[in-house]
């Protein structure tokens, strides 16, 4: 039952299209069986890959977020049937006060922000949760197996499915070592040796599943973050060579400190997470632990044990810096998933207590009642913030960045945000594949390079055709960049402004992957093909390249002439008031993430350098025509901008309208 209620909140709240971050890239994976960036989720991919073959919801992303809403709901239900076996005596079977315990503890959990969050869209983070309840239902069989049992069948699944977890996302190996303490905790004069050789089959026959990585590389799918196809490229992405390498293990020096941020960090997340109801789940998970030590002392040392490795064993992992870009409360979720079984033992045993008192017949139900309150508050308390089914800030973006582009143009982008919607709407729902979206970061690596090599015919001597290592190292600049200007029209120049014959480009210093693409992008196209930078990417991004660029919309145009008048104003005030959507952005029915406010701003941003560039120009009137256009579409106060300077600037436009309109009169 709590499975289902679970599925039907989530399936009513789930992102009907693609998200930021993993919530593109996953579904461009999955949709391409394609390898995302390490460490990746190849199972998640898989299973993606044949959920997205039935042609059941469109479009696929929402197929994608259902079928995570699926996995979800079946962790929920797990969770469920672990907390009312935990709260059931030895010996018997799970009745009614067990069962509404473990109801209570699966759904306290599923409407937790961050079961939630993850539930509604299709990225690792739910599967890497269920493994952990999977690896712990394993746990719990081979500890409650029958005597005659010699358990090694369950020892065997228990470190399969921690060798499968290196293909799930990894975070579960942080259990490793409560999983090797879990038998001697058990039975601390076994021979640990005995069973050994089961453990060991089952952990390598899950670690080999990785190795299908290379048969997916073999096949050259369209989105290839990284090349595993060689060994070499595996062991790299394995380690995640590209991000640091050694597997991300960098325990000291630590990046903040210790306690005072990261610590307090985990803090808040269970916070987050056991508050609802005066921090009810947090106190009934507190009494169910003891409740388990008290009965059963060995394994509540093995489930803390577990919960320690989870947990405080996160923090100590991923070490989070001071200002990292992004929470990592889904790296935590694994801990809350060993932790919310707790609140069912705690619950059952109150309600097991209430109905041994004299007032039982009030006292019992009036207490299941109670308890029954905290997941609708959790419920209450957090359905805003989780609800995405309107939520479209990630492919709105990416259309409005794509679809005014002329035919056949060259975008360059700055990261992920700005990069894998784009990619996720050419190759998955086919919009504007005519137009090359190239990823400055990823123009560093070798094998990307490789990669528009193939995908471009004009680009098929990109870099010179040479042999490319798996990171571009860079190089002296040897003096200016000469490039033909082929075509003399449509070049992005206003009506009346002639092309030069050639472009000299003089960058300075070292010369980087993304600078030795772009150069040879200028290079190769002669002009014939458009480029633009996407509005993400800052002016510390090509340094040399930003004289030459005009905003155009959404993106900046790179044209042949340096003299900054030289702008179509009139296109670009079409492409800013017509071409562009702004889908959601003044809708405050639509709650605006960090990350969506982040890549909105580009909306403002964009307009207010209109209105500015119609101001130099002594069109004070139509740059307040389009201080009213932003008050409309892209409010500033929802932006997290000071509507402040917003309101100095329409001042100034009116003085300026004002002695316009005084001077016209004489």
């Amino acid at each position: 039952m709590s499975a289902a209620l679970a599925f039907l909140g989530y399936a009513c709240t789930a992102a009907r299209t693609i998200t930021w971050w993993d919530g593109s890239s996953y579904p461009l994976a999955a949709v391409t069986l394609g390898i995302p960036g390490a460490p990746g989720s190849l199972l998640l991919t898989i299973l993606g890959w044949i959920v997205s073959r039935i042609p059941i919801v469109h479009p696929v992303a929402f197929r994608l977020n259902l079928f995570a809403a699926l996995l979800a709901a079946t962790l929920v239900g797990l969770v469920s049937w672990l907390g009312a076996r935990l709260a059931t005596p030895e010996g018997r079977e799970p009745g009614a006060v067990e069962g509404l315990a473990g109801a209570l503890a699966g759904l306290s959990f599923a409407f937790a922000p961050t079961p939630w969050t993850y539930a509604v869209q299709f990225t690792p983070y739910v599967l890497s949760a269920l493994w952990t309840a999977l690896i712990l239902l394993a746990a719990l069989a081979w500890w409650r197996r029958p005597t005659s049992s010699s358990g090694r069948a369950e020892l065997f699944v228990l470190f399969l499915l921690l060798g499968l977890d290196l293909s799930v996302h990894r975070t579960n190996w942080l259990l490793f070592p409560a999983v090797l303490l879990w038998p001697s905790i058990r039975s601390p004069r076994a021979n640990p040796l005995r069973d050994g050789r089961a453990a060991a089959a089952g952990l390598v026959l899950g670690l080999a599943f990785h190795l299908l990585l290379i048969a997916i590389a073999a096949r050259r799918p369209t989105y290839m973050d990284e090349d595993p196809g060689t060994w070499a490229g595996w062991w790299s992405y394995v380690t995640i060579e590209e991000k640091g390498g050694g597997f991300l293990v960098k325990l000291l020096p630590r990046t903040a400190s210790f306690f005072s941020f990261q610590i307090a960090d985990y803090l808040r997340f269970l916070g987050r997470s056991l508050s609802p109801l005066l921090f009810l789940p947090a106190v009934l998970a507190a009494l169910g632990w003891l409740h388990i030590v008290r009965h059963h002392p060995r394994r509540g040392v093995g489930l803390m044990a577990f919960f320690l490795c989870a947990g405080p064993g996160a923090v100590v992992y991923f070490n989070l810096p001071q200002h990292y870009m992004r929470p990592i409360d889904r790296h935590y979720l694994p801990s809350l998933v060993i932790l919310a079984p707790w609140i069912a033992v705690g619950a059952a045993a109150l309600l097991r207590g209430a109905a041994r008192l004299p007032a039982r017949v009030v006292l019992a139900p009036g207490l299941a009642v109670a308890m029954a309150l905290a997941p609708v508050d959790a419920w209450r308390s957090n359905h805003r913030r989780c609800d995405l089914s309107r939520t479209r800030f990630a492919d709105s973006f990416a259309r409005d960045l794509l679809e005014p582009l002329p035919a056949r143009a060259v975008l360059l982008t700055n990261g992920d945000n700005d990069t894998i919607p784009l990619w996720y709407l050419q190759q998955v729902e086919g919009v504007r594949r005519d137009v090359t979206v190239v990823s400055l970061p990823l123009s560093s690596t070798g094998s990307y390079v490789t990669q528009l090599r193939r995908g471009d015919p004009d680009l098929a001597t990109l870099l010179g055709g040479e042999p490319l290592p798996v990171v571009l190292k860079p190089r002296p600049v040897r003096g200016p960049v000469t490039t033909v200007v082929e075509p003399r029209t449509g070049l992005g120049l206003p009506p009346g402004a002639r092309a030069p014959e050639i472009v000299r480009f003089q960058p300075a210093g070292l010369l980087y992957g993304q600078d030795l693409v772009a150069l040879d992008l200028m290079r190769l196209t002669r002009w014939r093909r458009p480029v633009f930078m996407a509005s993400t990417v800052s002016p510390d991004n090509l340094p040399w390249l930003w004289p030459y660029v005009r905003l155009d919309g959404l993106a900046w145009r790179v044209v042949p002439s340096t003299d900054p008048s030289v702008q179509d104003m009139g296109h670009m005030r079409e492409q800013l008031l017509e071409h562009v959507s702004y889908a959601g952005v003044a809708d405050t029915t639509i709650v605006m993430d960090v990350d969506s406010r982040a890549m909105c701003t580009n909306y403002l941003a964009g307009l207010v350098q209109l209105a500015l560039a119609e101001s130099r120009r002594g069109r004070a009137d139509d740059a307040l025509a389009t201080l009213r256009f932003i008050d409309v579409h892209a409010p500033p106060a929802r932006l997290g901008w000071d509507a402040g300077q917003i309101d100095m600037m329409r001042t100034q436009f009116e003085a300026e309208a004002a002695k316009a309109g005084r001077g016209s009169s004489h």
